[in-house]
């Protein structure tokens, strides 16, 4: 019987040792990734958190998304695709500048790789005419290297 509970109690603690860290860290305490974002959504919730995808601001548009994929409108237009994140209040003008610019009939359009670090908001419509269920706050944003194909 007594070893019984030593198997048992061996076995338990491997567990405990081999169980994700991730799991007891704070929600925004390290980056996230969108599906991580949309799966569980009310984790991460009010809290900071940072995520690297897609930044694509256009005519009444202001996200991030999974990823950026062509129109079909024209050869080389992109436009966001997959999950999206409002971004409330857009991004510093110096990372806004130097992002890949875009213009089809309406304002010039602006898209490219970014890292955002900021407060993320569920539970609400956010963005233009509510049409987004969740948001970001940025306080930090970084540019980073990437090119679409073609150019």
């Amino acid at each position: 019987m007594v070893k019984r509970y030593s198997i048992l109690i061996a076995i338990l603690l491997v567990l405990l040792v081999s169980a994700p860290a991730c799991e007891a860290t704070p929600p925004g305490a390290a980056s996230v990734t969108l599906g991580q974002l949309f799966s569980n959504p009310g984790r991460y919730n009010g809290h900071q958190v940072t995520l690297e995808a897609f930044y694509f601001s256009g005519f009444e548009v202001n996200v991030l998304s999974e990823a950026l994929d062509y129109s079909g409108y024209a050869e080389v237009h992109l436009v966001p695709k997959g999950r999206m994140v409002w971004v409330e209040g857009g991004i510093p003008k110096e990372v806004y500048d130097r992002l890949y610019r875009q213009q089809m009939m309406g304002p010039a359009e602006r898209y490219g790789k970014v890292k955002v670090t900021g407060k993320s908001q569920v539970g609400g419509k956010y963005g233009h005419v509510g049409g987004y269920d969740y948001q970001i706050v940025p306080s930090s944003v970084e540019l980073l290297p990437w090119a679409p194909s073609g150019r």
